[in-house]
């Protein structure tokens, strides 16, 4: 089955430290690396590692950053057609890890802040079953592509992150809303940041009323919460011992849409998405992090 992925890719500088610095505060690191990132591209390598056919939708600069990121589209066999070489530079996103696996992201979006939609993305070659969206990329064009895609048949995935208010049309456009809880409260105008599971629940039950279709909370090391206008499913986390939680969610997303494609059950979605997410926090780095299919479904067999 085809995932498309509408979104960013960025050149990840990863700084690990025992702990992160307080504002005005220096504090000394412990090593520096490179990685191939972005949600965008984080959650399609997710989705093509978990068993998916993907296109990804996106813009490169004319840079090495550039050249690096399209050669890495290549290795992992994600179809680039829809991705498009601009002026601006790169994306970078400069990433700081704690010893504890927390981290702490500033994005400079570079070539991600000229994407835009395009018809010819849902009928080349054929429509996706599943259109997958983060919001790294310009809100306007994530409204078309996925209202569109709504429109055209597809099953349709936000994940909202970095967090922004979204209308009412982008949200009836989503067939489902995957958040963590920092964002889930945002949405909803409360300020927790931490949430109880029964916390979740009313969160999830009022974006359900500001339209969403169906709701995904991800709690972290207490696993996620789904929620629709008639079902809740909790579903705990596999239990690992986190090194890096930079890609967990995407990890999580772009598995989710894979198995989605695959017309499995929700509740086996909502399981294969949390394997995944946990793998991925055990490794360091974005992309090197994202398991395949193989790996997901020992973790599934470990716990049955």
């Amino acid at each position: 089955m085809t995932v498309l992925v509408f979104g960013s890719l960025n050149l990840d500088l990863v700084a690990y430290a025992k702990i992160l610095p307080a504002l005005g505060q220096t504090v000394t690191g412990e090593k520096l690396l490179r990685f191939p990132g972005g949600k965008g591209l984080n959650q399609a390598i997710a989705a093509k590692r978990s068993g998916s056919d993907v296109f990804m939708v996106g813009a490169l600069g004319r840079d090495s950053e550039g050249e690096f990121l399209n050669q890495v589209l290549e290795e992992e066999k994600i179809d680039s057609r829809f991705i498009s070489t601009v002026e601006a530079q790169t994306g970078i996103a400069v990433i700081e890890v704690s010893a504890d696996a927390q981290n702490r992201i500033l994005i400079i979006p570079g070539a991600n802040a000229t994407v835009k939609f395009e018809e010819q993305f849902l009928s080349s070659p054929k429509v996706p079953k599943v259109c997958l969206a983060q919001l790294e990329t310009p809100i306007v064009e994530v409204s078309k592509f996925l209202i569109k895609a709504k429109n055209a048949g597809s099953i349709t995935i936000l994940n909202p992150a970095p967090i922004q208010d979204l209308g009412s049309e982008l949200l009836a456009a989503c067939d489902y809303l995957v958040v963590n809880e920092s964002e889930a409260s945002y949405l909803t105008g409360d300020s927790v940041e931490k949430l109880k599971l029964n916390e979740a629940t009313d969160i999830g039950k009022k974006l359900i009323s500001k339209g969403a279709k169906a709701v995904v909370i991800t709690l972290a090391e207490n696993g996620s919460l789904y929620r629709d206008k008639q079902d809740e499913i909790y579903t705990p986390a596999f239990k690992v011992n986190a090194v890096d939680t930079t890609a967990a969610g995407d990890a999580f997303c772009g598995a989710f849409a894979t198995v989605l494609a695959e017309g499995k059950p929700i509740s086996y979605c909502l399981k294969f998405a949390s394997a995944a997410g946990a793998l991925a926090a055990t490794k360091a780095g974005a992309v090197p992090s994202l398991p395949n299919s193989d790996e997901i479904l020992s973790m599934l067999a470990s716990v049955q």
